[in-house]
């Protein structure tokens, strides 16, 4: 399978117990395959620095009282070692298929 962009990384959270968080995630888009925890993903950096790894996590946004946008983006956690500063704003995020 060819990589396939899913995002461009517009801010990084580094969440106690979670990892690190990477908004806006994934785009509800029939042509973007539906990703898993486990699958293979390349963070490319806007310096050109690549790092393969797979999906930590799939997140949810709580909204609270503030209203639901028209599109809902799904962020996604990377594993630990990687921190924020692996995945700073401007990192595209590739699929690179299913999981083991």
């Amino acid at each position: 399978m060819k990589p396939m962009l899913l995002f461009t990384v517009e801010e990084s959270f580094q969440i106690s117990g979670r990892g690190c968080v990477l908004v806006p995630g994934i785009a509800p888009d029939p042509t973007i395959p539906n990703v898993r925890v486990g699958d293979a993903i390349r963070l490319v950096k806007p310096n050109g620095e690549s790092i393969e790894t797979r999906i930590h996590g799939v997140e949810m946004i709580n909204y609270g009282a503030r209203p639901r946008p028209e599109k809902i983006f799904v962020p996604i956690s990377i594993p630990s070692p990687l921190t924020k500063q692996d995945a700073p704003p401007g990192t595209e995020v590739f699929y690179l298929g299913e999981g083991s």
